[in-house]
């Protein structure tokens, strides 16, 4: 048997939930009629407060009878008592119109408020007898309005994916997964979800046709419906599981070009490494080890390929090896272009070497800038000694100008890092190999940990 009470607590609307104890105080105390009416009215309040919610969103249905609402609310006498009985025996149609409820729930909440009618005008039943319904069919009509609607917040069905659709193809879209979650997730019915789930699975993997008339590429569409599809995982990931593993027959199937655009997009991005089939990452393996590592875009500039970037996210880099292996291949520069993409844990080994063969000032500068900075977060305690003496060592990362700046922001990035001895290594190394006290001393580092120079000591 349902526990209603728990079921009450879970009432969408806060205003509404005290109607629905109500009914659930009549019911349990004998009274079905009673419970009857005050199911009805608790439907009819969570509707209205359904239909202002909507309203505020932009929907023109339900502003305008949130507008008949409020105008009967400004007047309170006869007429307006006259409109929100013509607004409330519309109630289930603008429901169902707003798709707050099916086709079967409407005929649920039909039989209820016929029954309600019966019971409070009982001159209606023929040969004036009261309509005496049971204790049961009381509970049944409040559980049926509790799971068709009182539980629910304002969801909708083709409306919600529609304007889904219209909201990635928007030329302002930002993709903010807060946004994403709430307004695409948690507010449209299972159906519609399971819709929305399925469209943004198929773009973002297959990148498919899109109509010229929306104003974006089949490839913006794609990135942007696959931005859709992380932030939808947060919210349940099992659901997205489900419909990147239908989408997935026909990705394995696609041109290994377009399978890599895929993988550039959703290569971290677990649900969707997970799903990969064994056989195409061994394929895709052996194509990225005979591929360059070096691209040439259509304006004829050269750059390290993209997808390489996706060499410092562990779960693709364990389903396609061949990814770390080609990184290993680049020259230090152009592993630092990647890490500043893609800063990784699995990168931060490669700091130090990059930084000891910096050649010229302005360019251990912007090694710096590319692979300590955005790493420092990440680096762990067995690491940074060595990173520090490849900077101390190499004269053109520690006699850059703007290097004694970036030391400090070094230290204060690599917040777990704080205390570590080998800052106070550092600023004596660089001080041994910059006597002259004028230049490179590292003052703003020493600063800030607070270095105390015992050279002169006693």
């Amino acid at each position: 048997m349902l526990n209603l009470e728990e079921r009450i607590t879970r009432v969408w609307h806060q205003e509404v939930r005290p109607l629905v104890a109500d009914a659930y105080r009549c019911h349990s105390t004998g009274t079905p009629r009673a419970a009857i009416v005050a199911t009805w009215t608790a439907v009819c309040a969570d509707i209205i407060h359904k239909l202002y919610q909507l309203a505020e969103d932009g929907d023109g249905m339900a502003a305008e009878v949130v507008t008949k609402i409020e105008a009967a609310r400004s007047k309170a006498d006869a007429e307006a008592v006259k409109t929100m009985q013509q607004v409330e025996s519309k109630l289930l149609q603008n429901a169902l119109d707003l798709e707050l409820i099916d086709f079967i729930e409407h005929r649920q909440l039909e039989r209820l408020q016929q029954d309600r009618h019966l019971c409070a005008h009982p001159s209606l039943r023929p040969l004036g007898d009261v309509f005496t319904p049971s204790s049961e069919y009381a509970r049944a009509h409040l559980v049926a309005a509790l799971d068709a609607l009182l539980v629910h917040p304002p969801t909708q069905g083709r409306k919600a994916f529609d304007r889904y659709k219209a909201h990635v193809s928007d030329p302002s879209f930002v993709g903010h997964a807060d946004y994403l979650v709430q307004m695409f997730a948690q507010r449209v019915k299972s159906s519609a979800w399971k819709q929305i789930l399925g469209t943004a699975a198929k773009h973002a993997m297959l990148e498919l046709e899109v109509p010229e008339d929306i104003g974006i590429t089949a490839s913006v569409a794609a990135d942007r419906h696959a931005l859709c599809l992380i932030a939808f995982a947060r919210h349940d990931r099992d659901a997205v599981r489900e419909a990147v593993t239908k989408a997935m027959s026909t990705f394995n199937g696609l041109p290994i070009q377009k399978q890599l655009k895929a993988i550039r997009r959703l290569g971290a991005f677990g649900v969707f490494v997970e799903a990969l089939d064994e056989t195409v990452c061994q394929q895709i393996g052996t194509y990225v080890e005979r591929r360059p590592a070096l691209v040439t875009s259509a304006s004829g500039a050269v750059a390290v390929d993209p997808l390489l970037t996706l060499a410092g996210v562990d779960a693709i880099r364990d389903r396609i090896p061949a990814l770390g292996s080609k990184f290993a291949e680049l020259t230090p520069g152009q592993q630092a272009g990647v890490i500043e993409r893609q800063p990784s844990a699995y990168f931060t080994d490669r700091v130090a070497p990059i930084l000891a063969v910096a050649g010229g000032w302005r360019t251990a500068e912007r090694l710096t800038e590319m692979t300590v900075i955005p790493c420092a977060h990440l680096i762990p305690p067995e690491q940074l000694a060595s990173i520090l003496t490849a900077w101390a060592e190499n004269p053109q990362c520690r006699e850059a100008s703007g290097m004694t700046d970036l030391a400090v922001t070094f230290w204060t990035q690599a917040t777990h890092l704080r205390s570590h001895p080998a800052w106070t290594a550092f600023v004596k190394r660089v001080r041994e190999l910059s006597p002259d006290s004028t230049w490179y001393q590292y003052e703003e580092l020493a600063a800030v940990i607070d270095y105390k120079d015992d050279t002169n000591a006693l």
